[in-house]
């Protein structure tokens, strides 16, 4: 049994190598013991497709998405038993992330975040915070701190900001912290 799931596992990962999105465009994360959260990073060109499958391959949720923004959305599986699940995103051009995860194991909440450049000096900065309440945002000119924000409760924050004049070729990287202890630096892809 234990090999079974172990090679679900890595047929799990060899499927979302070799996804029709080569980019990173969706993140699959377990939050807590029965908590799983996904978040798209670009905006879907089209409908999405989540489908949860337990162990033994049976359907359990399957959530039709559609939207034109980048965004994340939370699955709450504490009404299922406990036992090894596997999630599987997908769109019209075929599955864009996967991931299998046991609701026994317990998973410390963190942040995410990522930072996309969109021409013209202004950034994307998505932030999906799981548990702290408030979010510090510090940006960096190279290694000049440019601006500082505190933002409460951005659960799920997209907020573009436009930097007057850059002025080093090191280029502009956000720092994303919380008072939970949480530290990230992130930089435009």
């Amino acid at each position: 049994m234990k090999k079974l799931f172990t090679m679900l596992f890595v047929a799990g990962i060899a499927t979302g190598a070799f996804a029709f999105n080569y980019e990173k465009s969706v993140e699959i994360r377990q939050t807590e013991a029965a908590k799983v959260t996904i978040a798209v990073n670009n905006a879907p060109q089209g409908t999405l497709i989540v489908k949860i499958t337990d162990a033994d391959d049976r359907l359990v949720l399957r959530d039709r998405i559609t939207k034109n923004v980048a965004f994340t959305k939370r699955y709450d599986l504490n009404a299922l038993p406990v036992g090894n699940y596997s999630i599987e995103v997908s769109d019209s051009n075929g599955t864009l992330g996967t991931a299998t995860f046991n609701t026994q194991v317990i998973v410390k909440p963190l942040v995410y975040s990522r930072v996309t450049a969109l021409g013209d000096n202004k950034y994307k900065l998505l932030v999906s915070n799981l548990e702290a309440k408030e979010v510090t945002v510090q940006i960096y000119d190279g290694m000049k701190l440019i601006h500082t924000e505190l933002i409460d409760n951005p659960q799920g924050l997209h907020k573009i900001y436009t930097i007057q004049k850059p002025g080093t070729p090191e280029g502009i990287s956000f720092k994303v912290s919380t008072s939970s202890g949480f530290e990230a630096y992130v930089a435009s892809k």
